[in-house]
């Protein structure tokens, strides 16, 4: 298979395979404390972090921002969003929880916007060697593989992820919302990691995912993905989703449209 170029304005051109080496890098370093063991620090009064997370940005970044020059933003140093121009948008441990815990699942997330819209995403799994990427108007690979979506099934045989958010507030909502979506799935999965979600959906091994509060370090990856794979992408309006929608369904259009008023 050909290599697939990224051309950007005013930066020349560069290939989607190079940030897959940079993702899979970070994974060396995530690994590797998986392995070790690490001590967890509240950021927040229900969010930890630990230090693959800060060691896994700071190598981002740096590679990322060698390898194309623009805005960056980090799920740990944070930074502006941007609506003109490039930008990264990185999260280099989605599933931090899970570093001391069960189960075994970690991803890193590489996401890049173009005048606010997610052009392209890269999503490691380095416990189990999965390695998703996309680009706008290409198609998904898995480890380098182009992808053959399945179709998706009746409603009613749907597998559907969810996440809960750390904000306490959305919580009772989600609840009502999956009662409501467990009356017509046939099961449900919480993996704790938003982006293997996307990436699952991407993929078609989960036909639905929803979350209430969507962290754009979480979400940009893996909305390309989806995209690119022939999804949609929505927020609980079911609007399109944008960089300022506070909430995501993503799936087929025909699996949104059979479970959209189980979030109205």
């Amino acid at each position: 298979m050909k290599n697939s170029k990224i051309s950007m304005p005013e930066q020349g051109i560069f290939f989607i395979e190079e940030i897959e080496k940079i993702a899979k890098l970070a994974g060396e370093i995530i690994r590797a404390h998986y392995t070790q063991g690490v001590t967890t620090e509240f950021k927040s009064s229900r969010q930890v972090v630990t230090a693959a997370d800060r060691e896994s940005e700071q190598f981002l970044k740096e590679a990322l921002l060698q390898l194309h020059s623009c805005h960056f933003y980090g799920e740990e140093s944070g930074g502006v969003v941007i609506e003109q121009g490039e930008q990264w948008v990185v999260d280099p441990l989605d599933g931090t929880e899970n570093m001391t815990g069960y189960p075994p699942l970690l991803a890193i997330s590489i996401g890049l916007l173009r005048n606010g819209k997610p052009v392209l995403g890269v999503i490691y799994d380095p416990i189990h060697d999965i390695l998703y990427s996309a680009q706008e108007e290409h198609q998904l690979k898995i480890n380098g593989e182009v992808t053959r979506v399945r179709s998706p099934p009746e409603p009613a045989n749907a597998i559907v992820g969810v996440d809960f958010s750390s904000e306490m507030h959305t919580r009772s909502e989600t609840l009502g919302q999956l009662s409501r979506v467990l009356q017509q799935a046939r099961a449900v999965k919480v993996l704790g990691v938003p982006v293997l979600s996307l990436a699952e959906v991407a993929a078609g091994r989960l036909d639905l995912f929803f979350r209430p509060s969507t962290k754009l370090t979480d979400m940009a990856a893996g909305v390309c993905m989806v995209r690119a794979a022939g999804g949609k992408v929505v927020d609980y309006e079911g609007r399109e989703w944008t960089i300022h929608s506070k909430g995501v369904i993503a799936g087929s259009s025909s699996m949104i449209d059979a479970y959209m008023p189980c979030f109205s």
